[in-house]
């Protein structure tokens, strides 16, 4: 067998396994010499050491094992004579067996259903006046004051305060994150097929007008006038336009906050006499650098 195949995904040496494990249990089960607690113990240790074994590639670990497989089977073959010494070998064993391997295995159970997605709360966020921007930095704390870092997340400005992140502001970061590439995307397909495909559709109705007398009017709403597919597709770039800068102005103050906040909270950690340790190397921040 090649050795950079596994053992287990080798087909001869899986017929040669499951060959060796059938004949044992069934041996195992016709040993009439053994009495039925040590035929049970006996098929419990071969259920057990198959399934320890099943993942082994070692080459040496593997012949060891195969080669103490065929010994016992030799001897249950054997136990068929009465007057065989391998029943007494077979009695000397199996009172040597380990309990863990001499008990029955472990029933197979289904795997637990995955919980229902829809039965968690999307919505569940903190309510605005606990919100962590509106609530610190506190004035007292009962135990070490813990300054909030100031991280990023592709542009997405975010306290770090604990680990593991809180599933709520791991959502509120793809949110934002997903928002900001929808916007991206648009603006991509504005300008690469919407404003070629109104410019056609514009010029065809210059054709129609030109060649055919045809003008198309729209009366709806503003009266009558002569549209342009162009306009349209104007009007929602702006949109597009509009909904990127609010995004990017509302980022900005929300890091202006944080970067406010980290800072009272440096100041009055420093205040209370407590050392601030930042970075990999363990500099504590010193007051000039707050000034």
């Amino acid at each position: 067998m090649p050795g950079f195949l596994q053992p287990k995904s080798h087909i001869q040496h899986r017929v040669a396994a499951i060959a060796l494990y059938r004949a044992l249990l069934s041996r195992c089960s016709s040993a009439h010499a053994l009495q039925d607690e040590e035929r049970t113990s006996l098929h419990n240790a071969i259920r057990n050491k198959f399934r320890q074994n099943r993942k082994l590639q070692s080459s040496r670990q593997l012949g060891l094992v195969f080669k103490a497989g065929y010994e016992v089977l030799g001897h249950l073959d054997a136990s068929q004579n009465p007057n065989s010494k391998s029943i007494d070998a077979l009695k000397t064993l199996i009172p040597s067996l380990p309990r863990g391997i001499a008990r029955s295995p472990p029933r197979w159970r289904p795997a637990k259903p995955p919980p229902d997605p829809s039965a968690r709360d999307r919505c569940a966020v903190l309510p605005p006046e606990k919100a962590l921007l509106n609530v610190r930095p506190y004035a007292e704390t009962t135990g070490p004051r813990h300054i909030p870092i100031l991280a990023s997340a592709n542009g997405i400005p975010f306290l770090r305060i604990k680990k593991p992140q809180p599933p709520v502001l791991s959502r509120v970061i793809r949110q934002a994150l997903q928002r900001r590439i929808d916007n991206f995307h648009a603006k991509i397909l504005f300008s690469n097929y919407w404003t070629p495909l109104s410019n056609h559709e514009d010029e065809w109705d210059a054709i129609l007008e030109r060649e055919c007398d045809f003008v198309e009017k729209d009366t709806r709403k503003y009266g009558t006038f002569d549209p342009l597919w162009v306009d349209e597709v104007i009007k929602a770039e702006s949109a597009n336009r509009a909904a990127h800068d609010k995004d990017v102005q509302k980022t900005t103050e929300i890091a202006a906050k944080m970067t406010e906040l980290i800072d009272k909270e440096t100041e009055l950690a420093l205040q209370e006499g407590r050392k601030i340790v930042r970075g990999r190397k363990i500099k504590p921040i010193r007051d000039r650098w707050l000034k």
